[in-house]
């Protein structure tokens, strides 16, 4: 490698560029907004957004760093199975159009909580308003955590300094712009996102040897899977638990997370809210495959030559590694890399921000005001209030991003395992609302408390009893060819960072199969969504059967959804069909009766007559 490979001004342009623009596009929304100030316009854009921005933002509200930096790291140890990920959403976005996006919709309410009470209690919807702030309090950590490691290997950035750059400017631009701003940022920062990867892929491949010499090199390596229909749910990745598993996954996102519903409240109708929806289906899969052979490309760069423990600590790194290995002579790739990375995180955690911002308002304080003073909060002082709220927010999530690193092995993990964790017995909740009006208040209570304890259990039993990280270990075989002064420099820089943050070094991913253990904690952590709502779901029906269920209290079908009502409509219709054919039957059987008694009749007539 040349001196040359190194970070330079080309790349510290490109990336500050994008830092700037989207700071700039806060303050512009915070400018051409100051004489329409009000909760519904800083909250929800004024419930006018057109499809683009929206379909752009549903799509970067959960595109984070995590999946650009975790997936290609999970290609390259575990090969493609995890691409079957992408079939799930062929039933998750039809699942959330038809049966639950309608409901949030046709209400106009301002928080998927507001639902929760209307369906249910004023409890409920506080104990749900409080689970969503915890998954999204965890799950931003990880996102803004992610591209810190980014920083801190390619550039050399302490922890600290790289957390607080992208903490501050996504908190500033979602605190001063909006709704309005975080969503026309998304539409900046998915367009980077998607050149930067697009550069890497086409520039990457051609470095290697071109497509011909990425597909064999995999194939003969074992790396192309798509074959594992083993059963065992202790199986990290199989085709069941990446279709099954990851629909309730991603049900957890689009069905009943608040940054999600808060983007489809912003649309002016339901069927246009419908059709950004649909359009996530292909984008979803494009990303995904994306992402998936940049894992590829990854492998036929070092194939066994696993710069994990040579040059770089973390497998979180990798990608960041192999810009600055294979891309750092060609001034501005790894500022655009580094853009890419940030504009993910920077697009999830300013939703997220937003999201928190606006259910603490509608949920917490807003009746809490009211309680208090017998009165509503004004328009704008309502606004300032969830400008404040939303920069509390933000450094919160500053602050939790330095304890992400704690909680597992891989970030990809980590993030799917926080929304099987806690957005499971969310979801949980939204389905026992919308497909069982059976259960009442006591038993929705009850059934989320269960979840949320058996789940959190589930959790930390697996992270207290994974197998001890073997030793850090150089596994590469060509070393040296890796190491010059220039990247040496980079290396040490990051290592000393890593050493004053208290980061540990890299924790081995263990396979769990079925065959060696057998215990419930050691279930693949896609399948934590499914057995919470199987537990919440199950205890609620229990619990409300007992107290008596909705019997006093009917439930309005408006709260109930369309799936379900279909299902039911159509349930009522073969059952009055089937009672239509007994009572046919029975008047069959009387007309014949009738019949053969008219007929007796007139022949004893007749022999009385003789």
């Amino acid at each position: 490698m040349a001196e040359t490979k190194r970070f330079g001004t080309v790349d510290y342009v490109i990336f500050i560029l994008t830092l700037v623009v989207s700071a700039a596009i806060g303050i512009f929304y915070a400018w051409r907004d100051k004489k329409r100030q009000s909760t519904d316009n800083f909250l929800l854009g004024g419930r006018k957004m057109s499809i683009v921005p929206v379909t752009l933002s549903l799509m970067a509200s959960f595109l984070s760093a995590v999946l650009v930096l975790g997936v290609p790291t999970e290609i390259y140890y575990h090969g493609t199975m995890y691409w079957l990920i992408s079939f799930s959403n062929i039933v998750t976005f039809p699942v959330a159009v038809h049966a639950f996006l309608p409901v949030f919709h046709r209400l106009e309410i301002t928080s998927a909580y507001e639902y929760l009470e209307l369906r249910f209690s004023k409890t409920i919807r506080t104990m749900g308003c409080i689970v969503f702030q915890l998954q999204m309090l965890l799950y931003m950590a990880v996102v803004l955590y992610a591209p810190a490691l980014a920083l801190n290997q390619v550039m050399g950035f302490s922890m600290l300094v790289s957390i607080l750059i992208i903490g501050l400017v996504c908190t500033f631009y979602t605190a001063i712009g909006g709704l309005k701003a975080v969503m026309w940022t998304d539409v900046f920062q998915m367009t980077i996102v998607f050149i930067g990867l697009l550069a890497l892929v086409i520039k990457v491949t051609i470095e290697v040897g071109g497509f011909d010499y990425v597909w064999e090199t995999a194939k003969r390596a074992g790396k192309l899977q798509a074959d594992n229909f083993n059963t065992s749910p202790f199986e990290r990745h199989t085709f069941w638990t990446l279709v099954i598993g990851g629909f309730v996954t991603s049900m957890t996102i689009y069905g009943s997370n608040q940054a999600m519903i808060q983007r489809y409240l912003s649309m002016e109708s339901c069927r246009s809210a419908q059709v950004a929806l649909y359009w996530n289906l292909p984008a979803s899969l494009i990303f995904t495959t994306l992402l998936v052979y940049v894992g590829l490309i990854l492998f036929a760069r070092y194939g066994d030559n696993d710069p994990v423990g040579c040059v770089i600590e973390r497998r979180d790194q990798m990608i960041p590694w192999l810009v600055m290995d294979v891309l750092g002579d060609y001034a501005g790739f790894p500022g655009l890399m580094v853009a890419c990375i940030f504009s993910a995180s920077l697009s999830t955690v300013s939703s997220g921000v937003n999201a928190l911002a606006l259910t603490f308002m509608t949920d917490v304080l807003r009746p809490l005001y009211k309680f208090f003073t017998k009165t509503d909060i004004n328009e704008k002082r309502a606004t300032l209030y969830s400008k404040i709220i939303a920069l509390i927010y933000g450094f919160l999530t500053i602050g939790l991003a330095f304890l992400s690193e704690k909680m597992g092995p891989l970030i990809l993990q980590i993030a799917l395992s926080i929304f099987g964790m806690v957005g499971g017995p969310l979801l949980s909740v939204f389905v026992m609302a919308m497909f069982i009006p059976c259960i009442n208040s006591w038993g929705a209570g009850s059934g989320l408390l269960c979840s949320l304890v058996f789940t959190f259990w589930l959790a930390i039993s697996a992270i207290v009893n994974r197998p001890a990280a073997p030793p850090l270990t150089c596994h590469n075989k060509n070393v040296t060819s890796f190491l010059n002064s220039s990247t040496t420099a980079i290396i040490s820089s990051s290592t000393t960072s890593f050493l004053q943050t208290g980061t540990s070094t890299t924790s081995q991913l263990s396979e769990v199969s079925g065959d060696s253990h057998n215990e419930l904690y050691n279930i693949s952590y896609l399948w934590y969504s499914s057995l919470a709502v199987i537990v919440g779901v199950t205890v609620a029906i229990i619990v409300s059967l007992i107290t008596g269920g909705t019997r006093r209290n009917p439930v309005d079908k408006r709260l109930l959804s369309p799936l379900y009502l279909y299902l039911s409509s159509f349930a009522i219709l073969k059952d009055t069909e089937k009672e239509e054919e007994k009572i046919e039957k029975k008047s069959d059987i009387v007309r014949n009766g009738v019949h053969s008694l008219n007929q007796t009749i007139e022949v004893n007539i007749k022999e009385d007559s003789l």
